[in-house]
């Protein structure tokens, strides 16, 4: 992955497969904060987990179930949610689409 202290060039930076029908591209980030684009193919599901980091995610295209703390909500292009630090959160893709992670701090363990 290339880098600059200022600019995040779309093309000069590789996708990362992450499980099967859900792929990643790093943006910017310092220690601070870290954007993260996130490609889902309809039927993917980004399992319920828990993390540390403060994140909140935009809705860039499709449609999610997305579920936070047991409260389930429909999402689709141009909505956002608030997943606070340990709280446990998950998606499942229900048409072709992406979502942009900003995660505070950094998340060390996707570099």
């Amino acid at each position: 992955m290339k880098t600059s202290k200022h600019f995040f060039i779309e093309k000069e930076n590789e996708w990362q497969e992450v499980e099967k029908g859900i792929k990643r591209q790093i943006s910017a980030y310092d220690k601070s904060i870290m954007m993260v684009k996130v490609a889902f193919e309809q039927g993917a599901v980004g399992a319920l987990h828990t993390h540390p980091h403060v994140q909140t995610t935009y809705v860039a295209s499709g449609r999610f179930e997305v579920t936070i703390s047991g409260e389930k909500q429909i999402l689709q292009t141009g909505d956002c949610f608030f997943a606070p630090s340990d709280k446990e959160h998950g998606v499942v893709c229900l048409e072709k689409g992406m979502l942009i992670d900003v995660f505070s701090p950094m998340r060390e363990d996707f570099l």
